[in-house]
């Protein structure tokens, strides 16, 4: 994983704050821009563009089929041979995450190699077959997980794959001395009123100040230059691919300031928690992002040399232990150090981040300067229910160390101020180095118990939000009465309730103070819908407990959830309070079933074998339950919440590897304990034929999407080259439409395959969806007809010398939305080659990547939605000149009320469809009045700012140029701009700004060539936004040159329509032609654009 620093898994970075009105410009890549392109771990390949998927197996591996599904807005895609693998728990299904994988930057764009954690099972064994298996590099041996941190090349990966398991087909299982892989994710990165607040002043009255006491904070490295830091690191280590450990991020200075800083370039104002403890700086975070592994090597470093560690990061837990809860776990109980770990920033219930989900870690949430829960941190419970966070601390507005590199705001000089559990955390783990002072002999649960048992509560919070409480250092030191254990998990009854029998937990308090202790013991709760818990569901025996001096007294808590109360979690804290102002706190949870039943489930192969390879699912419809059980053997039993529950299961059956897809769309769970069989022999095979005698199944699929009304959206599909391997069994009948429709669909791609079998250069290719709503599928069977077709003649321009190789997405969506999947197909550019879509039902958004003689991807076009109509014949042109912006059905410019937002792509063809290239480099400016308001050092970001609402001239501007190594020959440099006025309108809605590209339409050969030596016509149009106001034109000029820009003529034009007209062009004999247009409107608005090689000359067939 990697890691947050303390606001998820990587550094917990810091949380969004709320825009103000006079917000600087923000710019990001789109979330539906052009998409990326990842290599799995088997060495597959998966396309990623939204919600659209298109799959293109590794080579040797065509006949392995696939599971795709969307899970919390996520796209997986499995192969079936490490289906059982994931669910059995042998592989990380994060490596199967595309959309995960895609924002760690392990998209084949931004990473070469993947990097992963290998758990052995045999130390020595297990690093053998590793080094074996498709030659990857061992960056380091991580005893804390007993395994290693690797990196596979992705060109290697079907080979590291297959070393590193075995098995017949889809039969797969990690080899011998091998227990687990799992990605090496990333993490992210999750003072003068906070230091205050937590109480620190007291304890640095008492003479305590950390002094003897060593913290680490692994984080982003640190500026030792800052005064802040003199004398205190002792040493510095940086365990990631960076070239020091110099902090050009700024969030660990930030949190190591908060923790030790002297505060002296402040004259002490904004000193840390514990100025006097000695700093060990652990470089785990490169930027953002934290490599597990790099967090992991941390860890084992920094353990026996602290007495404390900071872990500002985070990112989200998983059932069961993950590589850095099993280290956080396995380095506390070895060395006695205790980590301290934030909550994360993501705003959500039962959402604490790992590894602040570990038992033995200190985990942290953010509360403001009064003590209310910040609205970005995490709150728990753990998913088994325990109590997590175990603490708060303030995490707003936090101000300390500004990194002399970092781009954080300057706050004053020297300082800067943010917001996190990041921001939080350090004043917990400069908190634990006061305690550590005053008692050296403590232990790690010593040192958390004392924390969290005199934390202050805010009582308007429950548990789940602030663990504890907001802690409180002063009660802390003057408080020596601790609780084992530090926080009580009671678990969850199952319904029904009236048979409960209590349950009970003890907590030992033991006085390591100079003198008895009286306290009075009680406990309060919360119910699940934040009243008050009802009398007598919990009480503490007995009342009262004297605490010796140096002794130990016990209290039990009961929690008797016959007691007749709502159905649900319940939070409360067991306080035993004392003379002195001692209070003593446990926070507990227990949780109250829900009516439910025992579902038995059965699963059947297709050969009437207990299935093995398999993925269950079963999803409330009503309500948020998702469980995703497995057993080797093939059956096994849930308890499920009464209601209604959609059930799905993919069924790979060994023998063949063939893909069943079952599907129930409502299962009642109520009555008496059930037993569900699901067999995959009940399943019918899908039938497609088409009228070519040469054609082959390239890519076939079925399965379905749905919205539950409990908010779940299902999409699951099974996927394999061979039509006879998928198979459907709809057992349930009709969905009625609304709130949880279902609709079904089967995609089938045929070609052919050509004498080696590969389908390149296929000169044709039927791209074949339906969709049925209502219900899933059973014995689909389609012949399909010419007739019943779109025959589309699709012709493929170059934009670069030397043959390439084009690829085509064509995603087949039904008219009222949804996600779609492809089967890529690849072929010689320039070329052409005809495809065959069904008609009427389908809206079709095809894309075409070009790629270099590597197979790697040079550029990307998208173009239009569109529904044909049967039996029609079309042309569809890609990548024709001349490139310069297109407006697709969608827009680029708006205003909503004193907001400016703008998205361009770069460079459009003539056929409408736009794209961008993964070698161009250039430039977006936006300016009000002739002052620059933003600018992008490249295209394709989604910007937006507040502008004032009185009435303004602004400008955009962009420039672009074309990677000139990979042989771009055509629109090799493209700048244009454009001119409005604009004020302030409504804010309900967007108002699109009067935008107008110049489309030049030559007719070009496949080659984008034209010939020399003859008048060629040149057709001019200006393309409007859509949606946006289309003022007169006043003035339009367009002019040629034939040196590349030195020098420039002009052209007639003849109108020969509203927004058309035409000139004539007298060709020199060779070279090439670039464009140049201007236009001026009688709104005063005005567009330029300028064109470099807009096309070349060649003789050759033209035309199209």
């Amino acid at each position: 994983m990697s890691v947050l620093l303390a606001a998820s898994a990587a550094v917990a970075g810091p949380a969004a704050a709320a825009t103000p009105a006079t917000a600087a410009w923000t710019a990001a890549t789109p979330a539906a821009g052009p998409g990326q392109w990842v290599t799995l771990i088997t060495g597959d390949r998966v396309h990623l563009s939204g919600a659209n998927v298109a799959i293109e197996p590794a080579a040797g591996r065509e006949s392995v089929g696939f599971s795709q599904y969307t899970e919390d807005g996520r796209q997986f895609v499995v192969p079936n041979d490490a289906l059982r693998m994931v669910s059995a728990g042998e592989a990380d299904r994060r490596l199967f995450d595309i959309t995960g994988l895609v924002q760690a930057g392990y998209g084949d764009t931004a990473a070469a190699e993947l990097p992963l954690i290998i758990g052995y099972a045999d130390a020595a064994t297990g690093a053998a077959k590793v080094r074996a298996a498709g030659q990857p590099r061992v960056t380091r041996t991580l005893g804390s997980v007993r395994g290693a941190a690797v990196r596979v090349g992705k060109a290697r990966a079907t080979a590291f794959w297959s070393g590193l398991t075995t098995g017949p087909g889809t039969q797969r299982r990690p080899v011998s001395g091998v227990a687990k892989i799992w990605l090496d994710g990333k993490r992210e990165l999750s003072l003068d009123a906070s230091v205050p607040q937590i109480g620190a002043p007291a304890a640095w009255q008492a003479g305590y100040d950390g002094a003897g006491v060593t913290v680490a904070v692994l984080d982003t490295g640190i500026d030792a230059t800052h005064p802040d830091f003199a004398g205190k690191i002792v040493e510095a280590r940086n365990f990631t691919d960076a070239a020091d450990t110099d902090d050009t991020l700024g969030h660990g200075t930030h949190v190591a300031s908060t923790v030790v800083g002297s505060g002296a370039k402040s004259g002490g104002r904004y000193r840390g928690v514990a100025p006097g403890a000695s700093l060990l700086v652990g470089k785990v975070c490169p930027d953002r992002s934290c490599p597990e592994s790099a967090i992991l090597a941390g860890l084992e470093w920094a353990a026996p040399r602290a007495k404390v560690i900071n872990l500002s990061l985070g990112g989200p837990d998983t059932a069961g232990d993950d590589p850095l809860e099993a280290a956080v776990n396995r380095l506390t109980a070895q060395t006695g150090v205790l980590v301290v770990a934030a909550a994360g920033n993501d705003g959500r219930d039962t959402y604490v981040g790992s590894p602040a989900t570990a038992d033995a870690a200190l985990a942290v949430g953010a509360v403001d300067k009064q003590d209310n829960l910040a609205s970005f941190s995490n709150r728990g419970p753990r998913l088994d229910g325990a109590v997590k966070p175990d603490v708060s601390a303030p995490g707003v507005g936090i101000v300390a160390a500004l990194a002399k590199n970092s781009a954080y705001p300057t706050y004053e000089p020297g300082y800067t101020q943010l917001n996190g559990t990041s921001m939080a955390t350090p004043h917990v783990t400069g908190a634990a180095a006061l305690l550590a002072q005053q008692h050296p002999e403590w232990t790690a649960g010593e040192l958390k118990a004392a924390l969290m048992a005199s934390a202050k509560p805010n009582p308007a919070i429950g548990t789940y939000g602030q663990g504890a409480g907001r802690i409180d250092v002063a009660r802390a030191i003057g408080q020596a009465v601790l609780p084992s254990p530090t926080s009580l998990a009671l678990g969850a009854q199952p319904w029904p309730a009236d048979d409960d029998v209590p349950v009970t937990k003890t907590v030992t308090y033991r006085n390591a103070g100079p003198a008895a202790v009286t306290l009075d013991v009680a406990a309060s709760a919360t119910a699940p819908d934040g009243t008050p818990a009802p009398a007598g569901m919990f009480t503490a025996t007995p009342s009262q407990v004297t605490v010796a001096a140096g002794g130990t007294a016990q209290v039990t808590l009961a929690a008797d959830t016959r007691v007749p109360s709502a159905t649900g979690l319940f939070n409360g804290a067991l306080v035993a309070a004392g003379g002195s102002g001692v209070a003593v706190r446990v926070p507990f949870t227990v949780g109250k079933g829900h009516e439910s039943r025992r579902l038995t489930v059965h699963l059947i192969d297709r050969d009437g074998a207990p299935a093995t390879n398999y993925a269950l699912n079963l999803v409330g419809v009503d309500f948020q339950v998702f469980q995703s059980p497995y057993h080797a053997s093939g059956t096994l039993t849930a308890n499920l919440r009464a209601g209604r529950y959609h059930v799905q299961a993919t069924v790979i059956t060994p023998s063949d590897g063939s893909s069943t897809l079952l599907t129930l769309p409502v299962l009642t769970v109520g009555g008496d304990d059930g037993v569900l069989t699901l067999d995959a022999r009940r399943g019918t095979p899908v039938s497609v034929t088409v009228p070519d005698a040469s054609a082959r199944t390239r890519w076939s699929s079925a399965g379905f999407f749905r919205a539950l009304p409990s908010g779940y959206g299902l999409t699951t599909r099974i996927t394999n080259s061979s039509l006879g391997k998928l198979f459907t069994a709809d057992l349930g009948g009709t969905v009625p439409a609304g709130a949880g429709a279902l609709t079904a669909e089967v995609r089938a791609f045929f070609a052919d395959p050509g004498a080696d079998g590969t389908f390149f250069d296929s000169p044709y290719e039927y791209d074949l969806v339906w969709f049925q709503r209502g219900r899933f599928l059973t014995d689909f069977s389609r012949t399909v007809k010419r007739k019943d077709l779109a025959a589309v003649t699709q012709r493929y321009h170059a934009v670069a010398s030397g043959v390439r190789t084009g690829l085509m997405q064509n995603f087949g969506f039904p008219p009222e939305g949804g996600s779609a999947l492809s089967g890529p197909l690849r072929f010689t550019v320039p070329g052409v080659r005809t495809v065959y879509y069904t008609a009427d039902d389908v809206v079709w958004q095809n894309n075409m990547w070009q790629l270099n003689a590597l197979g790697q991807a040079e550029q990307q076009e998208w173009g239009r939605s569109v529904t044909y109509r049967p039996g029609r014949r079309y042309v569809a042109e890609w990548q024709e000149g001349v490139t310069g912006p297109r407006f697709p059905n969608r827009t680029f410019l708006w205003r909503q009320g004193n907001t400016i937002a703008f998205n361009l792509p770069p460079f459009g063809d003539q056929a409408g469809n736009t794209g961008y290239s993964l070698l161009d480099t250039g430039r977006m400016a936006f300016y009000r009045d002739g002052q620059k308001l933003v600018e992008i050092p490249r295209y394709f970001y989604d910007a937006r700012g507040a502008v004032p609402p009185a009435e303004s001239e602004y400008r955009l501007e962009y420039e672009t140029t074309r990677g000139g190594a990979a042989g771009f020959e055509n629109g090799t440099a493209v700048s244009g701009s454009w001119t409005f006025r604009s004020s302030e309108v409504g804010a309900d809605a967007p108002t699109y700004l009067p935008l107008a590209a110049f489309d030049f339409r030559p007719e070009l050969n496949l080659d984008n060539a034209a010939p020399g030596v003859v008048a060629f016509p040149l057709p001019v149009r200006l393309q409007r936004q859509p949606g946006s106001a289309a003022p007169a034109v006043r003035r339009i000029t367009v002019e040629v040159s034939y040196d590349d820009g030195a020098s420039w003529r002009p052209v007639r034009l003849r109108r020969d329509g509203a927004d058309s007209w035409r000139g004539t062009l007298r060709h020199p004999a060779s070279g090439y032609v670039s464009l140049r247009g201007q236009a001026a409107f009688a709104d005063g608005s005005t567009a330029q654009l300028t064109v470099l090689h807009a096309y070349r000359l060649a003789p050759g067939h033209y035309g199209r």
